[in-house]
C-alpha cells in the first residue's frame, strides 16, 4: 500500500496569472475614471455619461488591479470598445481644437489611456513580457508630452479680442449661454467671452453666422440682422443645451 503526497509548491514560485492583478490594465482603467471626473469638475456639472462610465471604470479597474482572469480582461476590453464607439463624435469635435487644451488634452489622456487598456489587454492574452509593456507605456507617455506641448503652443497662440464700447455682450459660463440678449438692429458688434476650459461654437439661426469660441478667450463678430427674434446655440456635440434668444429691437 503506497501514500501518495502531493510535493507542496516551492517557495517563491509564480501564482497562476488569473490570480495575479495586472497594473496596466487595471491602473489604465482608474486613470480614465479620474480623467472622466475631472473633466466633469472642469465644467461645472455633471454630465450622466461620463459619471457612469466613470463608476464603471472605478469597478473595474479596482477588480483588475487584483485579478486578471481572461474573462475579466475581455469585459475592460469591451467596455473600452463601447465608450470609444459612442463617444467618437464627442472626441473628434475636442480633438479638432488643440488651441483649447482642457477639453483636448483631457480627450487625448482618454485616448491613450483606453489605446493602453485595449493594449495590456493584448499583451496580457498573449503572455507577452514585462518588456513589451515597457514599450507600451513609454510610447503612451512620449504622445502625451507631444500632444500637451502642441496644446500649450497652440493656447498661447489665440488673440483674445477685448470688448469695444457699444459691444453686446455674449458670455458662455458653465457651458451655459444667457437665455435671452437685446441688441438694435442694424450693424452691431457680438462680443463673445467665453469663459469655460473648453471651445465652444456660436451660431444664429436662419443667418450664416457661426464663429469658434477658443477655450478662455473673446472674439468680436459683425453682425447686421433685421428686427426679431434669432435663436443661438452651440454646435459642439455634447452642447445641445448652450442655446438663447437674442431679440432684435
Amino acid at each position: 500500500m503506497s501514500l501518495n503526497v502531493e510535493a507542496p509548491r516551492p517557495m517563491g514560485t509564480a501564482a497562476p496569472t488569473e490570480l495575479r492583478g495586472d497594473r496596466l490594465v487595471g491602473g489604465s482603467l482608474l486613470l480614465v475614471a479620474a480623467l472622466l471626473f475631472g473633466l466633469q469638475i472642469l465644467a461645472g456639472h455633471v454630465i450622466p455619461p461620463l459619471a457612469i462610465f466613470g463608476a464603471v471604470t472605478v469597478v473595474l479597474g479596482g477588480v483588475t488591479l487584483r485579478r486578471s482572469p481572461r474573462w475579466l480582461l475581455i469585459v475592460d476590453a469591451l467596455v473600452v470598445l463601447v465608450y470609444l464607439v459612442g463617444s467618437t463624435p464627442f472626441m473628434a469635435a475636442n480633438l479638432a481644437h488643440p488651441e483649447s487644451p482642457g477639453s483636448f488634452l483631457a480627450e487625448v489622456f482618454i485616448l491613450l489611456a483606453f489605446l493602453t487598456v485595449l493594449a495590456g489587454v493584448v499583451l496580457r492574452l498573449r503572455g507577452a513580457g514585462a518588456l513589451a509593456r515597457r514599450r507600451v507605456v513609454v510610447g503612451v507617455a512620449a504622445v502625451a508630452v507631444v500632444a500637451t506641448i502642441g496644446s500649450l503652443v497652440a493656447a498661447a497662440a489665440v488673440d483674445t479680442e477685448a470688448r469695444q464700447d457699444g459691444d453686446i455682450a455674449i458670455a458662455s459660463d458653465r457651458s451655459l449661454f444667457p437665455s435671452e440678449v437685446e441688441m438694435p438692429a442694424g450693424d452691431a458688434v457680438l462680443w463673445l467671452d467665453n469663459r469655460d476650459p473648453f471651445h465652444h461654437t456660436f451660431l444664429i439661426d436662419d443667418t450664416d453666422i457661426r464663429a469658434v469660441m477658443p477655450a478662455s478667450s473673446s472674439v468680436r463678430i459683425p453682425v447686421d440682422l433685421a428686427p426679431g427674434s434669432y435663436r443661438f446655440w452651440c454646435d459642439v456635440p455634447g452642447h445641445e443645451s448652450m442655446e438663447g434668444v437674442l431679440h432684435v429691437r
